[in-house]
């Protein structure tokens, strides 16, 4: 998980005002202390974070290669950029990843390599081509975590925690995913610090300053003051469509209170904290998606998302427009014609043309007795580490694998992390001291269910039938949930063997 504590929000904050990352003040740090004659003396008291450590072998590996098998340039903006950088560069990020690769290489005596001619759609049949021929190729894999379970199901990945030197108990690790996506408490897969596409992938809301102030809003104190519930942002959006063009149909060259993409539904979905799979005290899955508080979310989802009460925009209707969706709602948002733009966290830093300022907020809670504002990390596009099952016939690779692969999450905390940051708050148009407020909120409770993460299998038909209802505009729960569940079941209950003979 991406834990952003607020120390290390002031250092970032202080980074981004002095031009460099400097350690704590002095007088933040400094403690007065009384001697006994009466006379006080000032001691510097030093405020640090337990430093992560990995295992460093005795002897490093005489340069050989540790080829990490990741999404490549086919994927175009969700290529993974995040192990591997000619040269340093001006640009935070890639500075770190030429800073954490120069590091592991000569720590490890390595060379980091990548195929980059991998896709996510083609980086299981990649790995299923390695387990057969047995070529050990690729130390590491990096894949999308939609494609994890299919990767895990077939025998193709290792237990996690029988990895050598892999610490599943350090922060580098995303916890929450780690409890939410493991069956009986197995981990095939983790995301956290190894990569910075997890943040990217997660959904976040966004609104346009200028609109904002016309209307006398403040969004951030609505966060602050625990009132940014589906009812306010359904208050505040309902009113604000009008029909630019004056051609009685409401579509991409108007004015919406939101402006965003199917993968809206989910996205208010999990920051109400909803569910479609659940797991028992033995962490093993269970369906719970026809519930009475999954019902009233459904509800007011629809309230906000269905087209016909000019609420949202949803950018997938208009695929004949423009076939890149996502850049009609992006256009509108940029051109003032959104109070809201909900997107994922890469979409946010990528408005930096935009020429009114916008702010950066989680997605609102169902109510006000909701604890924590939520957020999820877009399967199709969050990155998790998996090592390859036939490494095990090979006790030094697989030992090799273990120690690197920690040592890049650990290193990632340290380095990657922060200029993560760095570079999100530099953004044109969130840089107020807000933005430093909100980004840690978003990051630190991240949740999801197994029933949306295991999109390529059938465990994943009641997500899709969700959004389909949504869509639809009618709360259909019980019925799809009676169609569904057979299979729904069968599907999760094969995932749940595969699992247990793995074991």
């Amino acid at each position: 998980m991406k834990k952003l504590t607020s120390f290390t929000v002031l250092l970032v904050l202080a980074a981004l005002l002095l031009g460099t990352f400097v350690g704590c003040a002095s007088d933040p740090g400094a403690v007065t202390t009384a001697s006994p004659d009466g006379s006080q003396s000032t001691v510097e008291e030093a405020v640090t974070e337990p430093e992560e450590t990995y295992f460093i072998p005795a002897q490093t590996f005489g340069g050989d290669e540790f080829t990490v098998l990741c999404p490549g340039v086919g994927d175009n903006e969700w290529e993974c950029k995040d192990f591997f950088a000619e040269n340093d560069s001006d640009d935070p990020v890639v500075s770190a990843v030429f800073r954490r690769m120069s590091l592991i290489e000569e720590k490890f005596g390595v060379k980091i390599t990548l195929n980059v001619d991998a896709t996510r759609g083609t980086i299981g049949s990649l790995v299923k081509r390695d387990i057969t021929s047995n070529d050990m190729e690729y130390d590491l894999v990096m894949q999308v975590m939609s494609n994890a379970y299919t990767l895990a199901q077939n025998g193709y990945l290792c237990n996690l925690a029988e990895v050598p030197h892999i610490d599943l108990s350090s922060d580098v690790w995303d916890q929450s995913y780690l409890q939410q996506s493991s069956i009986g408490n197995v981990n095939y897969f983790a995301t956290g610090e190894i990569t910075t596409m997890d943040n990217d992938a997660t959904w976040v809301m966004m609104f346009n300053k200028r609109l904002a102030a016309n209307l006398d809003l403040d969004i951030y104190s609505l966060v602050k003051n625990n009132e940014w519930t589906f009812d306010k942002l359904l208050e505040l959006s309902k009113d604000f469509y009008e029909d630019l063009n004056n051609d009685a149909k409401a579509d991409e060259k108007d004015k919406f209170g939101i402006a965003t993409t199917i993968d809206f539904i989910q996205g208010l979905f999990y920051a109400a904290d909803g569910r479609i799979i659940r797991k028992d005290n033995d962490d093993i899955p269970y369906l719970d998606f026809n519930t009475e508080r999954n019902s009233a979310i459904i509800d007011k989802i629809i309230s906000i998302y269905y087209s016909k009460n000019k609420v949202t925009f949803d950018c997938h209707d208009f695929s004949n427009v423009n076939p890149s969706v996502h850049l009609l709602a992006q256009a509108m948002f940029e051109e003032d014609r959104a109070l809201f733009y909900s997107e994922v966290m890469q979409c946010a830093i990528r408005l930096r043309e935009m020429e009114t300022d916008y702010g950066i907020i989680p997605c609102p809670k169902f109510d006000s007795s909701q604890k924590e504002y939520t957020t999820h990390s877009v399967a199709a596009v969050t990155l998790c580490a998996m090592i390859m099952s036939n490494l095990k016939g090979n006790t030094e690779r697989l030992e090799r694998a273990g120690m690197i692969t920690q040592a890049l999450a650990v290193e990632g905390k340290n380095i990657l992390t922060p200029a993560y940051y760095e570079k999100s708050l530099k953004t044109k148009g969130a840089r107020d001291a807000e933005s430093y407020d909100m980004l840690p909120i978003i990051f630190a409770n991240r949740t999801c269910d197994i029933g949306y993460m295991a999109e390529e299998s059938a465990v994943a038909n009641m997500y899709s039938q969700m959004r389909a209802m949504v869509k639809k505009g009618s709360n259909e729960l019980a019925s799809v949930n009676k169609k569904n569940s057979k299979s729904v079941e069968k599907a999760l209950n094969k995932l749940i063997e595969s699992f247990e003979k793995l074991k």
